[in-house]
Order: C-alpha cells, then sequence, then structure tokens
C-alpha cells in the first residue's frame, strides 16, 4: 500500500466543526414543523446560505487555492478534508510491517478507508448537486470523487487480498477477490482520465490507479493459474502464471510513472509490496511450468482462460451528517455578518448590492471570518487581545481575593486618618496643598479594595473621556434641529 502523495487539509477535529456549522449536534426530529426546516437546510434553501465566503485550498485533482459563497462548499470541503486524512492515517498504520497486512493495524486502515469511501460518496450524492454551475473547484467534481470513492475502496480490498494471501486461503478466494479490486482501481482510472480529458490536467492519484490495476491483474492471473493447477489444467496454469508476469513487468513500469508523476514520491516506499508482487507471481509461474513439463504436459492455449467471478467484500461506510439544529434562524446573519439574511440571501459574488458579504479562509482547520469594514488582520488582532485577557483574569482575581483582607485594612486606615484630617482641612488653610496631598493619599487608602476589584475585573479605574469627534457629534445630535 502506498501513499498518494497529494498533500492534504488535515482536519483532526472536523466533525466537531461541521457541528459548529449545522448548530448543536445530532438529535431527534419530531414535529412535522421540525421536519420541515431541517428539509429546507438540508436542500441548501436558506437565506443565510451564501452570506459568507469561503476560500479552501484543493488537494484532489490540482493544487491551488479555490473559493466560492457558499456553505455547502464548505461542508464538502470538510467531508473530503476528513476523507483524506483517513486514507493517509490507513498509510500511516500499514507502514508498521513490510507488507502492509499486520492485522490489528491492518483492520483499523481498512475500516478507516471504508469510512474515507463513504465521505466521498456522500459529497458526490449530497453535495455536487447543490453546487452545479456554482463553484468550479475540482476537488468538489462529481467524477473526481467517484474516482477517489473508487481508489479507497480499492485500497481497503487490497489489504484483504494481501491477507488472505498471508493466510493461505483459497486460491480462488484470492483471485475472485483480486479481480474485483482490480474492477476498482480500473473505474477509478477510468475516472480519472474523464477528468484529465475535460480539464487537460493528469493526477498523480490516477497514476496510482493504473499502476495498481494492473499488480491486482497480476495477482488475479497469478491464483487463476493455481485454480487450474489444482484441477490438472497444467497449460492453462502456465498461461496465466505467464499473464502475470507480464503483468509484474508492466505494473513495475507504472510504479515508476507514478513516482515521476508530480508531486514525486520515492521508490523506496513502495519497495516491499513491488518485491512481494514480484515473487509471488515468479513462484507461481515456475511451480506451474514445472508441474506442466514433468507431470501434466498439456498444451499451452493460445487464449487467456478467464479468472473466476468477482467478489466484493470493502463497501462505503455510510456518512450520516449531524441534524441541523433547528435553533438557527433568519437573524444568525446580523449575528455572524452584521448583515439582514435577506441581504446576505442575495449576495452570492462580490459587488452585489448591499455591501460586500463576509468572508472566510479555510486552510487545514483554521477559518478566520472578517465582516464588512474590518480587515483580517485587525480581526486577528481582537482575537489575540481577548485571548490574552482571557488568560490573565484568572491569576487577577486570585491575587485580587489573596489580597483583600489587607485592602480592607488598609481601607479601615486609610478611613481612620480622614476623619483625623478632616479637621485640619477645613481650618487649616496655610497648610492647605500638604494637606490636600495627605488627603488624597488616604483617599486611595481608602479605595484600594474598589480598586483591586476593577483591576481584576479589567476594568479602567476611571472612566475613558470622550474624544473631540463624538463630543461634536454628541453636540450635533442633541442640538434642535
Amino acid at each position: 500500500m502506498s501513499c498518494l502523495g497529494t498533500g492534504s487539509n488535515c482536519l483532526c477535529c472536523a466533525d466537531s466543526r461541521l457541528q459548529a456549522l449545522l448548530g448543536s449536534g445530532p438529535r431527534r426530529v419530531n414535529t412535522s414543523d421540525e421536519l420541515a426546516v431541517v428539509s429546507q437546510q438540508m436542500q441548501g434553501n436558506a437565506s443565510t446560505r451564501h452570506a459568507v465566503q469561503f476560500q479552501w485550498q484543493d488537494v484532489l485533482q490540482t493544487q491551488g487555492p479555490s473559493s466560492t459563497y457558499d456553505t455547502v462548499y464548505e461542508m464538502a470541503s470538510v467531508l473530503i478534508s476528513m476523507a483524506v486524512w483517513k486514507q493517509k492515517r490507513a498509510v500511516y498504520l500499514c507502514q508498521g510491517s513490510k507488507t502492509g497486512t499486520n492485522s490489528e493495524a491492518a483492520i483499523k486502515a481498512y475500516s478507516l478507508l471504508r469510512c474515507a469511501g463513504g465521505l466521498y460518496q456522500f459529497g458526490k450524492d449530497k453535495c455536487t448537486p447543490l453546487l452545479a454551475n456554482i463553484c468550479h473547484s475540482l476537488d468538489c467534481n462529481a467524477q473526481v470523487l467517484q474516482g477517489h470513492m473508487q481508489l479507497a475502496l480499492a485500497d481497503a480490498q487490497s489489504i484483504t487480498v494481501l491477507r488472505a494471501i498471508q493466510k493461505g486461503n483459497a486460491p480462488s478466494l484470492v483471485a475472485s477477490l483480486a479481480h474485483d479490486t482490480a474492477n476498482m482501481y480500473q473505474a477509478a482510472a477510468q475516472a480519472f482520465k474523464q477528468v484529465a480529458s475535460t480539464s487537460g490536467r493528469s493526477s498523480k492519484a490516477g497514476k496510482y490507479a493504473e499502476w495498481k490495476l494492473l499488480v491486482f491483474q497480476g495477482y488475479m492471473f497469478a491464483f487463476t493459474g493455481l485454480c487450474h493447477l489444482s484441477s490438472h489444467e497444467g497449460g492453462k496454469a502456465v498461461k496465466c502464471a505467464g499473464e502475470s508476469t507480464s503483468l509484474c513487468q508492466a505494473a513495475a513500469k507504472a510504479a515508476a510513472v507514478f513516482d515521476r508523476s508530480a508531486p514525486a514520491s520515492l521508490a523506496g516506499d513502495h519497495q516491499y509490496f513491488d518485491a512481494a508482487f514480484a515473487e509471488s507471481t515468479a513462484s507461481v509461474y515456475n511451480k506451474a511450468k514445472r508441474e506442466n513439463d514433468t507431470i501434466f504436459y498439456n498444451h499451452i492455449p493460445d487464449e487467456l482462460p478467464s479468472p473466476p467471478e468477482p467478489k466484493k467484500l470493502a463497501t462505503p461506510t455510510e456518512y450520516q451528517m449531524p441534524a441541523p439544529s433547528l435553533e438557527v434562524s433568519e437573524g444568525i446573519a446580523n449575528t455572524c455578518c452584521g448583515q439582514d439574511a435577506q441581504k446576505a440571501a442575495a449576495m452570492q459574488y462580490p459587488g452585489s448590492a448591499g455591501g460586500q458579504p463576509s468572508t472566510s479562509h479555510a486552510g487545514g482547520n483554521q477559518i478566520i471570518a472578517t465582516q464588512p469594514g474590518q480587515t483580517a488582520g485587525s480581526h486577528q488582532t481582537t482575537d489575540a487581545h481577548t485571548e490574552e485577557s482571557s488568560d490573565t483574569a484568572c491569576w487577577r482575581w486570585l491575587l485580587v481575593i489573596i489580597a483583600l483582607p489587607l485592602l480592607a485594612i488598609v481601607s479601615l486606615i486609610g478611613i481612620v486618618v480622614w476623619l483625623v484630617l478632616l479637621p485640619l482641612k477645613c481650618c487649616c488653610c496655610p497648610v492647605g496643598m500638604l494637606a490636600q496631598l495627605i488627603w488624597d493619599v488616604f483617599e486611595w487608602l481608602i479605595k484600594a479594595p474598589l480598586r483591586g476589584l476593577l483591576w481584576a475585573s479589567g476594568k479602567p479605574w476611571k472612566p475613558a473621556k470622550a474624544s473631540s469627534a463624538e463630543k461634536q457629534h454628541s453636540e450635533k445630535t442633541n442640538s434642535p434641529v
């Protein structure tokens, strides 16, 4: 098993992000009114659907940014990123053994690949119809998603084939599984060829599918030869085994093409896989030829015998979206974007009436939204300031609570001294300046607990003075017309 090497937007918390997009998460829908609301939101009819622009980095077919004013595009991008992450995680698990068939790791990788196939299928069936003529990202193309779904399922079943070979299962079973695996790789390769013919760009995933197609066709004919050999049909066995060795040579060339295609990958990443395939096909051919030459003496037919019927085991794990939150209302556009929902629904593209919609840039698992009249830099600065304030609030309150008895004592001392100095301030005018200074000091001591509480809460000790512009605006507002 080999990594596609096409890059990814890794989203370890994509499930929680989807729940944040849709609302509070999975819940049961009971009444007919609730069903109507959920139906409207799942069909893409919500008025807030086009309120925000989302930008993602394409990773499946091309490398480059893509953006559109559509929350369905954001949802599809999150699902695709989840699928790519699951595929890469499956590859990582299978790197623990030379053959990629370690029992515990293989079971986890098999499950991850089936889940990835289900995510691609959901994106193809549910998201791409809503994005027709709206989104031009090749990641949301139905043919691309179909190809990657077939690729994920073929990789899952390839693990089953390798484990069946390792366990020594019946040759007929291995040949049937390999036949269906080859069919899935062929379907994926055809889908990528159709995309390349329309877009003019070939992908590394297409080269990967073509390489694996030849590999599992080789396994199919090698174990078909063993089936004929067990039936004492030495000639047919030699013919099938010879075809498998030819496919092995063709697969080696296809693997080199896959490694050279951008982004380039190393042949060492799949050297054990290639060595196991070459050894398997060579041993079957040598055994079939030796037994036919010494035991059966059968004529080698000109036509290639038909392989066993394909047997499918890997199917996509169905993905179900969390039910949309019924608390989401039309006024959410005012909260998120600072504009009415009716205006937001009409703002699918920049320059439309009512001002610029908000913008959200997503790459990996980050999202930055900017409201109209606010730059992304200022928004990030505000967020950083908010996080810093929340971090320091706890230790401020803790410090004030510990020091509060001392502040109370200082305040009481200040009150007593203030009462003592009150007659001096009123009667002794020649020393008024000194008395006023002492007065201010002890007044500060009296207010020490209050100042400590204000400091802990992050509020200023004195109210901010209004600027000259604000004063002029207030005078104009209050002046009679």
